[in-house]
């Protein structure tokens, strides 16, 4: 028996050990939606996302080596009287490393949109504030709720790079959901 409870005592250590490690990769590769406004004007919705993204130095090397990385920012909006999924929209950007002008590219995808910065905090920057638009068409009155989360698209990134990504912490870039709500009625 007394051997049993060593080994019971070493596995809760490796183990506490192992979370803590782990907790700490998640943290500085995470992203955060910090606020989240929709307004609702003729059947079209304003949303604005402002959100903290940190890439972790395995997605910086990437990045610096070659590989575009693409982020989405999904949003979603629901009746709150019954939890129904009204609509919703998905943005997503393309972070791109561009050695022989030592600048990072943000496009748009889906769009012309292209903005060129000298350095990766400046196109994060420009990341972090972002505003789209969803036509939502004519609602009836109701309080409505507006859901957003932002992550890395592992799924865009080269095939042999996908599944190491998929299981590794280090890539593991995506936020909580966020919500707003979204009055609508006379008036608004």
């Amino acid at each position: 028996m007394p051997g049993c409870a060593r080994f019971e005592i070493a596995q809760v250590a490796i183990l506490s050990l192992l979370l803590a490690a782990c907790s700490g990769q998640d943290e500085k590769a995470r992203f955060e939606i910090d606020v989240l406004d929709a307004s609702w004007s003729s059947g079209r919705i304003d949303v604005r996302c402002e959100q903290r993204l940190q890439l972790s130095e395995e997605a910086r090397e990437a990045l610096e080596h070659g590989v575009p990385l693409t982020i989405e920012v999904e949003v979603i909006l629901r009746d709150m009287a019954t939890r129904t999924r009204v609509d919703e929209i998905t943005g997503r950007y393309e972070l791109r490393y561009l050695p022989l002008s030592e600048h990072y590219r943000v496009s748009t995808v889906g769009t012309r949109e292209i903005a060129n910065f000298p350095r990766l905090r400046h196109a994060l920057a420009k990341l972090s504030r972002l505003e789209l638009s969803m036509e939502a068409g004519t609602l009836p009155r109701g309080e409505y709720e507006v859901l957003a989360r932002s992550r890395l698209r592992q799924g865009d990134m080269p095939p042999p790079m996908r599944l190491p990504a998929l299981f590794d912490p280090d890539w593991k870039h995506a936020s909580a959901w966020a919500s707003s709500p979204l009055k609508i009625g006379p008036g608004t």
